[in-house]
This record gives structure tokens, C-alpha cells and sequence, in this order.
């Protein structure tokens, strides 16, 4: 075999590992939700993230617009989305997670639905605001809307005069509005909501985005007049030492232990 085939065998080999990891890391994305059985250490992070944005962007007048966007895919952010809706859902909160990457969303994968219709089609005058509102089984108090039909020219609708509207209508009924936006630094289109949202998050993926990547999103959205709330830092891994460990496990002993977490105690929190 020349060394020209080997060199084509082990390229052609790394794209299907990519693939399948890909297609792995897919199918996880499809199906996770939090739960009763998710870990202690994942739901305190959703409700420290919930926290910090109730802080952030506190509500006066009608419901609070937050948009959700990353520097380039895989980095979690639709899961990051769809989770910050339903803590807020958990905790008595009305709250809608609207689809805005009509190039290629997923928020109706999460709740095994067909995004269409959805966002673009009301943008477009094709359905009503009604028809498109879904209500999620794992919650009374989410709703959601899904992408809808693919559109050549989503920047475009994005920053229509509908869109603005569709915000104002949607502060009129919902506590929360969470946006799942596309990347930034591969399209614009998460620029045409910057301005009519209350503040915009930046999703990162620990030990996959770089520094540099970071900076550059951050610089996007305030160019483009966000109120850029911080950097949310998806699959955290922590340093694995003896110390950290004995640490984290006594702070989970000690609160499992004498404050005896149960499902009726957080649902009155």
C-alpha cells in the first residue's frame, strides 16, 4: 500500500470515529432533561445559573427575554437552554424556551416533537402565535416553540418587525422567555435578537472552547448592543485530587444528611 492510501485509510477512519461520536453525543442530547434522578451536583448548578440570572436581569414590567447563544456547535448550549427554562419552570415560574436557530435547531428533539410549525413559519405569516406554542409534559409551566420550517433567509426574519413583536407578546404572558440562538462566530443570525432581548449568555464547553473564541463572542454580541450577562461553562470537569474529592463528597453527605432533600421539600422552595 502506498503511503498516499494509508494517508487516505486514516483520514477516511478519523471522520467515522468523528461521526459516531458525533452521532453519540447527538443521541445524549436528544434524551437529556433534568429529573428527579439527575445528579445533586448538575441540578445545584441549574438553580445557581437560575439564580444568578433572576439577579442579573430582575423582572419589573412583564416577563424577562434571555437569549442563549455559543461561540461554534457541540458546545451544549441548547441542553444549557432547555434545562435554565425548566428550573425556572420548577420553581413556579411561567416560562416559554423559544427555537430561534431556523437553520438548524433541536429544542424539538428534547421534547420528541416535529419543528414544524414553528418559529419561522409564524415569522412568515404561514400560522398563528396559537399554533405554534407548545406545552411540555414535564412541566405545567413550559411551553415551547420550535424552529419550524427551514428558511433561506433567517437573519432576516429574525430582525423583522414581526419578531419584536412576537417578543412583546410573549412578555405579556411569560415570566421567562429563554432563546436558543446559533453560534455567533459561524452566523449572524443570533445578532438580530441581540438588541430586543434583556440579556444574552455565552455558552463554552470546558476544555473544548478556546480563550480566544470566548473574547471574540463576547466582542460580537457587545458590538452588536447585548447586554452580555457572563460565560456559562458547560461540562465542567474538576481537578481530580484526594482533597477535592473528601471535600465535595463531605458537602454532599453533610446537606443530604441533615437537611434531608426530598421532592415535596424542594418543590416548596
Amino acid at each position: 500500500m502506498s503511503l498516499t492510501s494509508r494517508i487516505r485509510n486514516r483520514l477516511h477512519q478519523k471522520r467515522v470515529i468523528q461521526a459516531a461520536e458525533k452521532a453519540r453525543a447527538s443521541h445524549r442530547r436528544t434524551e437529556y432533561l433534568l429529573n428527579e434522578d439527575s445528579p445533586f451536583s448538575l441540578t445545584e448548578a441549574f438553580r445557581n445559573l437560575k439564580a444568578a440570572i433572576s439577579v442579573s436581569v430582575p423582572r419589573r414590567n412583564g416577563g424577562v427575554a434571555i437569549m442563549l447563544t455559543s461561540g461554534y456547535p457541540e458546545d451544549g448550549k441548547t441542553t444549557v437552554a432547555v434545562n435554565l427554562a425548566l428550573s425556572f419552570a420548577i420553581s413556579d415560574a411561567k416560562v416559554i424556551v423559544v427555537d430561534a436557530d431556523i437553520r438548524k435547531g433541536r429544542v424539538a428533539k428534547y421534547f420528541r416533537q416535529k419543528p414544524v410549525p414553528g418559529l419561522s413559519d409564524y415569522l412568515s405569516g404561514q400560522n398563528s402565535l396559537e399554533e405554534i406554542i407548545h406545552s411540555a409534559p414535564e412541566n405545567a409551566n413550559l411551553s415551547y416553540i420550535t424552529c419550524g420550517t427551514h428558511s433561506p433567509k433567517p437573519y432576516e426574519l429574525l430582525e423583522s418587525e414581526e419578531m419584536r413583536k412576537l417578543v412583546k407578546d410573549l412578555k405579556k404572558h411569560y415570566d421567562y422567555i429563554v432563546f436558543d440562538t446559533p453560534p455567533v462566530l459561524l452566523v449572524s443570525d443570533a445578532l438580530a435578537l441581540a438588541p430586543v432581548v434583556d440579556g444574552a449568555a455565552l455558552v463554552c464547553r470546558h476544555q473544548v472552547s478556546f480563550v480566544s473564541d470566548i473574547s471574540r463572542s463576547i466582542n460580537t454580541l457587545s458590538f452588536a448592543k447585548a447586554n452580555v450577562l457572563g460565560v456559562i461553562v458547560n461540562d465542567y470537569k474538576a481537578l481530580k485530587s484526594a482533597n477535592y474529592y473528601d471535600r465535595n463528597g463531605y458537602k454532599k453527605y453533610y446537606y443530604r444528611s441533615s437537611y434531608s432533600y426530598t421532592h415535596t421539600e424542594e418543590e416548596t422552595e
